[in-house]
């Protein structure tokens, strides 16, 4: 569950999680909305002195999440337009025709469409066929962990707005679909860190030791996730 404010003019979004026992996380959302992720009992008092307490550093993340991120812009599926896949720039090439193909052609996707919206809904599907495949491999990559005792977690994967992937107590894997449009290497990332939480759920020192054990450069990795964020708001 989630609440949104503005306080001292910084939009805010407050995600309460049953995870977090006593620490605040802050997280940047490129749509310019500084993300808490605080435990259940927090007050909005406690949000405000925050809010407070960090205003200048908040603002200059958000200011550095915005430049950082420039570069993605928003997506019309018209003849032309780049979208991401696996970390390249692809150049959409739209047929005005009906028809269900989309393709690779070098660094061009081929979709046949009527419009703007039916090209969306096929290159939209596309993706979510390319991420079954490829997050299916990415999590086939990590199965010799130990606590996996060779056996995959169940998994699946959808168009999510506010996160990479999660966990759940019940250890079910869930993947963002928009990660397919992402390097491998960050992909992996995530399914580690997904997987690691099968261990502990929470993100406590153990948690981080353990993705250190299996990925030392786990960090860089993240924060070159970051630049990859506008992709969460496309619909």
């Amino acid at each position: 569950m989630s609440e949104q404010f503005v306080i001292d003019a910084i939009p805010v979004e407050l995600r309460r999680n049953r995870r977090r026992r006593t620490r605040i996380g802050i997280d940047f959302d490129p749509a310019g909305v500084v993300v808490l992720d605080a435990p259940v009992a927090t007050t909005f008092e406690e949000v405000e002195a925050i809010v407070a307490e960090h205003g200048r550093w908040i603002r200059y993340r958000l200011q550095k999440v915005r430049e950082a991120t420039a570069h993605l812009g928003r997506v019309r599926y018209q003849e032309g337009d780049i979208v991401q896949y696996l970390g390249r720039n692809l150049t959409l090439r739209v047929s005005a025709e009906d028809g269900s193909a989309v393709f690779l052609e070098g660094k061009r996707l081929c979709v046949a469409a009527l419009d703007a919206a039916d090209a969306r809904s096929k290159v939209r599907g596309w993706y979510q066929s390319e991420a079954e495949v490829v997050f299916a491999a990415a999590l086939d990559r990590w199965r010799d962990l130990p606590w996996l005792a060779g056996r995959l977690p169940a998994w699946r994967h959808s168009f999510m707005r506010t996160q990479w992937g999660s966990c759940s107590e019940m250890g079910r894997v869930s993947l963002n679909t928009h990660l397919v449009k992402t390097p491998l290497k960050l992909i992996d990332y995530v399914v580690l860190h997904e997987l690691c939480h099968l261990e502990y759920l929470n993100h406590g020192k153990r948690f981080y030791g353990l993705m250190t054990r299996y990925l030392p450069a786990w960090r860089v990795r993240r924060k070159d996730l970051d630049k990859f964020m506008p992709l969460l708001l496309e619909e």
